[in-house]
């Protein structure tokens, strides 16, 4: 088996950098064949990872964070014709590494770079949002600007970064806009904090938004957050950290694998923490079942 291993050098402050010696011996421990790429800038990794599936490489190893992790699904899908596409594993470096954690990739760097030789290998769903794919969740609204936020900061990394923006965001977050929504046909309109469109479970680096969510169901966890005052907000915050907010009156959930946002305003949407939109009124997600392969 070859394998392209994709490395963002500056995946989780520069952590990816400091992690890459101890990665190419235990990957060479374990008797894989790879090569190692790095990325240069922004978007490089979804050309790596098309040259690397044209190079006929049977595995792509993305070493980062859900960033890494999403430009590398995006390369691989970008000659999707219907059937799987294959195979991905994870090597979890970076600031949040919530996709890593609902494909059931380990956190801990050497058992993380042993189930990228002998890890089962398992199909998974990806979801579509315009011309752009994502493997874990697309967050609108309060999420996205939280991920706005995040990335101005330099030092903190993890659950501790998003929670610094979480609550920044709370002091400064926008009156929630009007949205409507269609789940596979059921519709309704009313102001929403925030949607998140979820295959997987986690996001913001420890936040369980959908923590219901399977990433080989079949359909997106669709939860959306009603409007509330600040200090609620606050309350709510470590319910999400629990994924107990779910439970909450101002909380729906529902699933589907259609799901259509509206809004005359404006939508900020991220997809797996990369920013989609700033200024879009209308996003159409589509969610396309047992896609991509990965070994985990």
């Amino acid at each position: 088996m070859r394998a392209l291993v994709i490395v963002n050098p500056i995946a989780g402050r520069g952590y990816a950098t400091q992690a890459l010696p101890k990665i190419r011996e235990y990957l060479t421990e374990d008797g894989l064949d790879f090569d190692v790429v790095l990325t240069e800038a922004h978007g490089h990794a979804v050309d790596l990872a098309k040259k690397g599936m044209a190079d006929g490489y049977e595995l792509l190893v993305a070493v980062g964070g859900d960033g890494t992790s999403n430009e590398v699904i995006n390369g691989m899908m970008s000659g999707w014709s219907g059937d799987p596409v294959g195979t991905m594993s994870v090597i979890p470096v970076g600031s949040g590494n919530d996709f890593s954690v609902g494909i059931g990739a380990a956190q801990e760097l050497r058992e993380a770079c042993r189930q990228v030789v002998k890890g089962e290998r398992h199909l998974i769903d990806v979801g579509r949002v315009g011309e752009r794919h994502f493997g874990n969740t697309v967050g609108v609204g309060f999420d996205a600007v939280v991920g706005v936020v995040a990335a101005k900061h330099r030092r903190l990394r993890g659950l501790p970064l998003y929670l610094v923006a979480v609550l920044q965001t709370i002091l400064f977050y926008f009156k929630a806009p009007t949205i409507t929504l269609d789940c596979d046909g059921r519709k309704h309109t009313e102001p929403l904090i925030m949607v998140s469109i979820g295959n997987g479970q986690r996001a913001g680096g420890g936040f369980w938004v959908t923590p219901d969510a399977k990433v080989d169901d079949g359909l997106f966890d669709v939860m959306q957050v009603k409007e509330m005052g600040r200090l609620r907000m606050l309350q709510m915050v470590p319910l999400f950290i629990k994924g107990t907010h779910i439970h909450r009156k101002e909380v729906n959930v529902e699933r589907g694998s259609h799901v259509v946002l509206e809004t005359d305003g404006d939508l900020v949407a991220h997809a797996d923490g990369e920013l989609v939109c700033e200024h879009e009124q209308r996003l159409e997600f589509q969610l396309l079942p047992q896609t991509l392969w990965v070994r985990t």
